[in-house]
């Protein structure tokens, strides 16, 4: 299979750790098993270290653009350092145009984020889409999509199974900012309903979930796009 790896950012990079080293060398280790049978692709966002730069540039009235441009450049940071964890079994791109000139047969490609306005999740969505992947995996940091925020309401239940109907309604109004945009925001959702790309929402910790999920196995939230 060919298979789209979204890392959350804040999985690489927390508030306790500004490079998670042992969840990373973990990560490495799972990639490889699943390199031996399929072809990957990992799309990493910018954690906590990116929001520390964002919010420091927000204090002195920098727009969001450049807020936007400021996570990207982080994410491709961690990107790159994924890629130097995995050797020679992985390359580190910037855009679409270097990733569908790479070998998927031989190489792991690692990227970050596209575009001001969008966020990996959906540079994530965007990357399954131009490859035809057989799956996106989103890896964050909840067991997977609830009927309202987890961290906020004790009374949110998490869904196994959901369609883009009813994704449409938990996320049209999230905000998006800079080093803030919601788990799965509508433009991802959007890309989703015209790919048709299988997709499963889950919790990257531990990175043997990401296994669990391309295995067939119940885990996280399967998106139903069909």
């Amino acid at each position: 299979m060919r298979i789209v790896i979204k890392l959350g950012g804040h999985l690489i990079s927390t508030n306790a750790a500004i490079i998670d080293l042992g969840y990373i060398e973990k990560l490495t280790s799972v990639l490889r098993k699943v390199k031996e049978k399929h072809e990957v692709i990992v799309v990493t966002g910018g954690g906590a270290v990116s929001r520390a730069y964002i919010d420091a540039l927000r204090r002195t009235n920098v727009n969001e653009a450049l807020c936007d441009l400021m996570g990207i450049r982080v994410s491709r940071t961690n990107a790159l350092l994924l890629s130097f964890m995995l050797k020679d079994l992985a390359k580190a791109v910037e855009n679409i145009e270097e990733l569908l000139k790479t070998d998927l047969s031989r190489k792991i490609v690692v990227m970050g984020g596209l575009q001001p306005g969008q966020s990996t999740t959906t540079t994530a969505a965007v990357v399954a889409e131009a490859l035809g992947a057989d799956l996106l995996i989103i890896a964050t940091n909840v067991d997977g999509i609830y009927t309202s925020d987890p961290r906020r309401d004790p009374a949110a239940k998490k869904i196994d199974e959901i369609t883009i109907k009813k994704l449409k309604e938990i996320f049209w109004n999230t905000e998006i900012k800079a080093g803030t945009y919601p788990l799965i925001d509508y433009l991802t959702i959007r890309i989703l309903e015209r790919s048709k790309i299988p997709t499963v929402v889950l919790n990257g910790k531990p990175p043997t979930n990401i296994i669990k999920a391309i295995n067939g196995e119940k885990i996280g939230t399967r998106i139903r796009v069909k």
